[in-house]
């Protein structure tokens, strides 16, 4: 008589197998899950406005996951970021905030690659940011105290005050009436140029990288000249006067992502010129090409009749 104990044993090593494989599965699905993450971590809980902050992005991505370079960060417009370092798996970053805000971090997310070449998101759990006001907690009533018994305003004031209304009347007029001049002038030149808005700032740019000022230690002039380029071709495409413009006038000009895109530049540009930033020529470099990058996106589409026009009537 056959002992049935090896056919038991293979039915409950059978048993087994059917109830703890879904349960393995499971797991490494979870492990999968828990292995991509980004978390956000300010340095602080509150700042006062005109201040540098730090900002740390911890982040892990699946396996043969890759970030572009620089990484692709969304979620940090309301702030300028001075610099920014990459690690293995963190990102130090450090912002400029220029005006009191309450900030939540609940948008912020960083872009990668997976290892399909396929483009990913991640988001981070909400943080908060308060920058404080640097006249307290109400700003809004806030009062500077006058200085009093230097001059006598208030005689001088009556005296003249006739006067003054009527050189402001002139000031505005001539203002208007050369404000006039200059949008017509501004439109001739433009219908009468040969070449349109991108094709000469590409020039622009490729002129300015043979001087070789950057190599040669002048930065400061290479960015001054290489934003004034931009906007210049901003002014061109987008019809208002970037050029007299700031990097924040032209912020609240713009309605277009492309142009979005290009104002973390612009910002850059504005430390070099003013707050003694000393980009490396790599940097440089990328940002010559995220220029002609955006050039190339935005560039117009003329139809036949607008480019006769623009070459005065002459067919290329």
């Amino acid at each position: 008589m056959k002992k049935p104990g090896i056919g038991i044993c293979f039915i409950l090593l059978l048993v087994l197998y059917i109830l703890i494989y879904p349960v393995y599965c499971f797991s490494q699905e979870n492990a999968t899950d828990e292995a991509i993450s980004l978390t956000a971590l300010f340095d602080r809980n509150t700042a006062k406005a005109g201040s540098i902050i730090g900002l740390t992005l911890s982040f892990r991505l699946p396996e043969g996951a890759t970030i572009s370079k620089p990484p692709d960060i969304k979620g940090l417009e309301v702030f300028t970021v001075v610099d920014q370092q990459t690690y293995n798996n963190r990102i130090s970053m450090r912002l400029y905030a220029s005006q009191p805000v309450l900030f939540k971090t609940g948008g912020i997310s960083l872009s990668y690659l997976d290892k399909e070449g396929k483009k990913q998101v991640l988001t981070a759990a909400p943080v908060s940011l308060n920058v404080l006001s640097n006249f307290g907690d109400k700003p809004e009533k806030a009062q500077l105290r006058p200085i009093q018994g230097i001059m006598p305003t208030r005689s001088l004031f009556l005296k003249y005050w006739p006067w003054a209304c009527a050189l402001i009347v002139v000031i505005v007029a001539g203002l208007f009436i050369f404000h006039l001049y200059r949008k017509y002038r501004r439109r001739k030149l433009l219908l009468e140029y040969v070449d349109p808005p991108h094709i000469r700032a590409k020039k622009d740019i490729e002129d300015l990288e043979s001087q070789r000022l950057f190599e040669k230690g002048s930065i400061k002039e290479f960015y001054f000249r290489f934003s004034e380029i931009i906007k210049r071709y901003i002014e061109n495409i987008r019809e208002f006067p970037a050029a007299e413009y700031t990097t924040e006038e032209i912020t609240s000009h713009i309605d277009n992502e492309k142009d979005r895109q290009i104002l973390p530049l612009l910002r850059h540009s504005d430390l070099v010129k003013f707050a003694d930033d000393m980009p490396t020529a790599a940097y440089k470099e990328e940002e010559v090409t995220a220029v002609l990058k955006y050039i190339d996106e935005t560039t117009p589409v003329y139809e036949p009749k607008d480019f006769k026009k623009s070459t005065g009537g002459r067919d290329k």
